[in-house]
This record gives structure tokens, C-alpha cells and sequence, in this order.
């Protein structure tokens, strides 16, 4: 449900965290992307230049603002904000630029299959990933859940937890996945994972604890810190919230290459120029309301 007013939290001497709502959907995502870029415009600037809000930072259903509190207030931020909102409350519909971006996946993988071993070893036995996953959804086998989890372009909804971290909601309710987390959470993920946890998809920078089921590995990498490669000339994060992701399963055999590929910096990411997309043309296939919590 999308709030009448924004509720508001303050995050430190210079950020204020704006609650849009209480569940993680397509719409309140768009307003949460909306607000975040109209802050941006129309903060007020010094003669200078330097802005009053210096970020904006928009996640499924919040937005972090960073001000400069010599030149903006507490509550001149929340009026802005008020005022931003009301009127994404009342437009019709909202667009925002979303790109395209290709992942290929090598599903039930060696890799997180050794890693899921490891954990069954040293922690506890549990069912393994991919099963359990394709059980708790119905599907009879990894052809299936392969089938389940390309067939839908997928929505970014927030980008961070760690640096360049994107967790993703399947524009085809059909293509939605749902899954427990670990429990207690794995003491490391293998860099590229594609993990499956609560109704969302998540891909991992590099290896990290963590407790979302693991059903594939990408070699592309997300984070690239020192901006070496042609797709991070603009932000060392290969994601943004608004942009679009298709996987494509693929062997092993084409991981080892594209690694290579990467190591020679011939490697071309399948990333489209932003293009117009609106809310009324996402909403008719927009999966259902997430908890929060999931």
C-alpha cells in the first residue's frame, strides 16, 4: 500500500530516509525512482552550485536523501519531499528510462554446488537448492525452473547491501520464484550467484555470506571498483534501479570463455540504451505486492 504522506526517519546529522509504503511493488517503486530524480532537479542550489540535496538514493519502497544541512533543514526536506510526492500521487502515470541488460547463467552450477556441499559438511545437511526450490514452486525439474526463471524480464528494484548488489522482481507474475533463506545464513557465496530468496532474485558482487538458495552462477561481473571495463565508464556498478534483466542459460563451457573473454577486455555486455518505459505498460504484468520482509 502506497502512504497518503510519506513517513519519515532520520538516518544521521545529514540523511533522512523516506518510507513511501509497506509493500514492494512495480508502483511504488516507480514513485520511489520518480521522487529520487525530482529531488535531484529541483533542490534548491546555492550560487555556487552546490546543491541542498546532494543525494538521493531510491530502493522498492524508500528513498535515502542526503542534504547539506547548512543550506536545507530537516523540515525544509520533509516539505520538499511532501510536495515532490503529492504531485507523482496524482500523475496518471509515470516513466522512467530503463535499460536492457543480458545475464547468462550456468543453472545448478558446480560452483555453488560445491559451495552448498561445504555448508551441508560444516554447518548442517539441508535439501539442496535447486531442488528445494523447484519443489517449493511446483516445478519437476531444473529444465523447469530453468524455463520458470527466463522466460520474464526482470525489474531492479534496488541496487546495494553490498556495493553494486541488485535485487530483482520478475515483471511476469508467472516467472516468480519464492524460496526460505538459510537458516543460519552460509559464511560465503561464490562471486556471480544467482540467488533465490522470498519471491526475489539477487546476483552477488563478489563472495559474501549470505542466505538466498543458490540456482546459478554468472560470469558477468556487477562491480567493477577501478572502472576497467567498457560497461563501468559511468559508475563502477554495472546496475541501476529502473533497469531491466534477462537471463540466458548457458554451459560452462561459454562461462570459461566469457571469463576469458574478460581477461582480454573483448568481452561486449548486452546492455541497450535507455529507452522509455512506463508504469501502465509494466502494471498489467507487474508481480504481486511483496512483503517487505520477504
Amino acid at each position: 500500500m502506497i502512504y497518503q504522506t510519506p513517513r519519515y526517519r532520520i538516518a544521521g546529522d545529514r540523511h533522512l530516509l523516506v518510507e513511501l509504503g509497506d509493500r514492494a511493488d512495480l508502483a511504488t517503486n516507480f514513485k520511489a525512482i520518480a521522487l529520487a530524480k525530482s529531488l535531484m532537479q529541483t533542490a534548491p542550489l546555492t550560487l555556487a552550485g552546490i546543491g541542498a540535496i546532494t543525494d538521493a538514493v531510491p530502493s522498492f519502497t524508500t528513498v535515502l536523501v542526503r542534504y547539506n544541512p547548512s543550506l536545507l533543514t530537516y523540515q525544509g526536506v520533509v516539505q520538499l519531499c511532501d510536495c515532490l510526492f503529492q504531485q507523482l500521487r496524482h500523475q496518471a502515470d509515470i516513466e522512467l528510462a530503463s535499460r536492457l541488460i543480458e545475464v547468462p547463467v550456468v543453472y545448478n552450477d558446480r560452483w555453488c554446488r560445491a559451495c552448498f556441499e561445504h555448508y551441508c559438511k560444516t554447518v548442517k545437511p539441508i535439501e539442496d537448492n535447486v531442488a528445494l526450490v523447484s519443489r517449493l514452486n511446483g516445478l519437476d525439474s531444473v529444465d523447469a525452473l530453468i524455463e520458470r526463471h527466463t522466460q520474464s524480464e526482470w525489474w531492479v528494484g534496488a541496487v546495494g547491501f553490498v556495493a553494486g548488489l541488485p535485487t530483482l522482481m520478475p515483471l511476469d507474475p508467472q516467472a516468480c520464484l519464492y524460496a526460505p533463506k538459510y537458516d543460519p545464513p552460509r559464511t560465503w557465496t561464490p562471486k556471480g550467484t544467482v540467488g533465490v530468496g522470498g519471491g526475489f532474485t539477487t546476483l552477488y558482487p563478489i563472495e559474501i555470506p549470505d542466505g538466498y538458495q543458490m540456482i546459478g552462477r554468472t560470469p558477468l561481473p556487477i562491480f567493477d571498483p577501478a572502472q576497467t571495463l567498457p560497461a563501468f565508464q559511468e559508475s563502477p556498478l554495472l546496475f541501476r534501479v529502473g533497469d531491466r534483466v534477462k537471463f540466458r542459460a548457458t554451459c560452462e563451457a561459454e562461462f570459461e570463455l566469457i571469463e576469458h573473454e574478460l581477461e582480454q577486455g573483448r568481452f561486449n555486455f548486452a546492455v541497450s540504451l535507455p529507452q522509455p518505459y512506463s508504469l501502465s505498460a509494466a502494471l498489467p504484468a507487474a508481480l504481486p505486492v511483496q512483503p517487505i520482509s520477504a
